[in-house]
Order: structure tokens, then sequence, then C-alpha cells
């Protein structure tokens, strides 16, 4: 019989230790088998006769998608190529969560608010975890 990976961190689990030791192992369970709690669906709540109504605050900020695209590109005198890359014509440099550079046709996503940008992928996976901005911590309607 083979062990897997999501063996060995159920098996770190079960010492039922409740010191906060085994928290790394339970983060990287979640991202084996999702949220603990389940995900809302998105869009607008069916309104209740019996829901308590909240003080106007701020607006939670929508979530833009887009594709990166080339605004300039130039050499420089010892021959490498700069690009100017831009999100729905924001420029963008890098993933603001996995710090990785934008290339090209990349797909992205931009908080229309701050206008902070990130991989598809990587917002998506921070996301499941938190509702917020992970640069600037505002409020995201997702």
């Amino acid at each position: 019989m083979e062990v897997t990976d999501l063996d060995v961190l159920i098996a770190r689990l079960e010492n039922d230790q409740h010191d906060g030791a085994n928290y790394d192992a339970l983060l990287l369970v979640s991202e084996f088998i999702g949220p603990a709690s389940p995900v809302r669906a998105i869009g607008p709540r069916p309104a209740s006769p019996s829901r308590v109504s909240r003080p106007a605050g701020p607006k939670p900020s929508a979530l833009l998608s887009g594709q990166i695209e080339v605004l300039r590109r130039r050499t420089t005198k010892d021959g490498r190529v700069k690009l100017k890359l831009a999100l729905l014509g924001v420029a963008v440099d890098r993933c603001g969560i996995c710090m990785t550079q934008f290339k090209n046709a990349d797909h992205a996503r931009m908080i229309d608010v701050c206008k902070h940008a990130f991989h598809e992928r990587c917002l998506a996976r921070w996301v499941m975890r938190s509702r917020t901005c992970p640069l600037c911590r505002i409020g995201l309607s997702c």
C-alpha cells in the first residue's frame, strides 16, 4: 500500500494538539482538500425581512479580469529588450502575491479601487482564505 503526502499530513494532525503546533499542517491540508468553511456563492444575497440593516460603509472593491499586454518595447544599448506591460490600461510589473514578473498574455486580475494586480491563480488561492486585497487589505466583493 502506497503512502501519500495527504496521509503524512493527516498523521501529523492525529496527535490532537490544541496548542497551535499543527497550524502549518492544517494549512497544507486545506490546500489539498479546500477551505474548511463553505465558499459563498458569488452574487447578491436574497433580501430577508429578519436581516438587520448595516450602516453604510465603504463599498467592497470588484475584481477586474484581463490579459497582460505590451505597451512599449525598447532595446537597451547592451542588447537587452525591456517591455512595459499593462493590465486593462494600467502599468504593471509583477504579481503582488508570488512576486513573479508578469509576461505578455498572462491572465491576471486587478482590484478596481487600489489597482493592485495579481495572477488569476494566485489571487484565487488568496481569496479562498481572505476577502481582502493582499497588499492594502481593502475589502473585496467576490
